[in-house]
């Protein structure tokens, strides 16, 4: 039998349309299990709601899901400083925690729908912490809703950009590179799938940073992606205002609540990443051509998906 919670029943329905079985599920996770352990090159997590999350997030292709597991692995090897693990004991990381720079809302869009991140630009020093701080931040807690969040899951997510207290410091961290590594990691490695992303509240040079980082995305998610800059009636067409914290008139916590709680997060978590760190790939056991990682997220050049099947 399968080791995963129960899902109610909205969710149950939307995880049959992606193509789940109850009855299967079990085999099916045994069968990646055994994929993993025959591949020399790659150490992976194998608990079951680890692994159900990318069967969830490939909609049971089982064929994606091995490329995806194996793209999550090697980019956390290859990138340490961007996704791998993280010391939730590192004062630093509390330190940029407590900003709030990135918050999951409480509630998903609807009730029952996409789960909302917001991401508050500018409110950390620019001068103290770097966009890989912040992306390493992110993607730990991204890897936390992997493990207990079904909405993120089932339902995919939504994005929320505020870069009310933005500056130059702070958009000129976001390289050329930066931005490939980060576009690659949520589309070809994440099973968290993005249903859109929201930018609100945009300051001077935005747009330059946007129109640079755009043609990195699939087609697909290019049609999601909406700038609203200070026009916040045409975000809560999206997304209403009820499903925002607080802070923004909604209803959806307050910011200060959500850090209490990530907080508790970590603390659960300390183990997890402890254990975590041995996790990864290693390019010299992989079977067939090592991948090219220089000519793939170099700054010269575009990016070239991964051919790792």
């Amino acid at each position: 039998m399968a080791n995963i919670r129960p899902l109610n029943e909205d969710l149950q329905k939307v995880a049959t349309e992606l193509g789940e079985v109850p009855s299967r599920l079990a085999d099916d996770l045994a069968a990646l299990k055994e994929w993993i352990r025959q591949q020399p090159h790659l150490r992976a997590n194998t608990d079951d709601q680890f692994l159900v999350a990318f069967l969830r997030g490939c909609k049971y292709s089982l064929e994606r899901t091995k490329t995806k597991i194996d793209r999550y692995f090697t980019m956390k090897s290859k990138f340490p400083e961007l996704f791998g693990p993280i010391n939730v004991d590192d004062p630093k990381v509390r330190e940029l925690l407590h900003t709030g720079t990135w918050l999951f809302l409480p509630t998903p869009l609807n009730g029952n729908g996409p789960r909302i991140g917001l991401m508050r630009n500018g409110v950390y020093p620019a001068d103290k912490f770097a966009i890989e701080d912040v992306l390493k931040l992110i993607h730990a807690m991204q890897e936390i809703n992997m493990i207990e969040d079904d909405y993120a899951i089932l339902q995919g997510a939504i994005f929320i950009g505020d870069f009310g207290k933005s500056t130059m410091a702070h958009l000129m961290q976001m390289t050329p590179s930066i931005m490939k590594k980060m576009t690659v990691y949520s589309e070809e490695a994440v099973p968290l799938r993005p249903k859109a992303q929201h930018f609100i509240n945009t300051i001077a040079g935005f747009d330059a940073i946007f129109n640079m980082a755009k043609p990195m995305f699939s087609a697909k998610q290019q049609k999601r992606l909406f700038v609203h800059g200070n026009k916040m009636d045409s975000l809560f067409k999206e997304v209403p205002q009820k499903y925002l914290p607080k802070e923004y008139g909604g209803e959806n916590g307050s910011i200060e609540e959500i850090i209490a709680e990530w907080d508790k997060k970590f603390d659960q978590y300390r183990d997890y990443f402890k254990r975590s760190a041995e996790w990864g790939t290693d390019e010299k056991l992989r079977p067939g051509k090592a991948i090219d990682f220089e000519s793939l997220f170099g700054i010269d050049g575009s990016f070239r998906k991964l051919d790792v099947d």
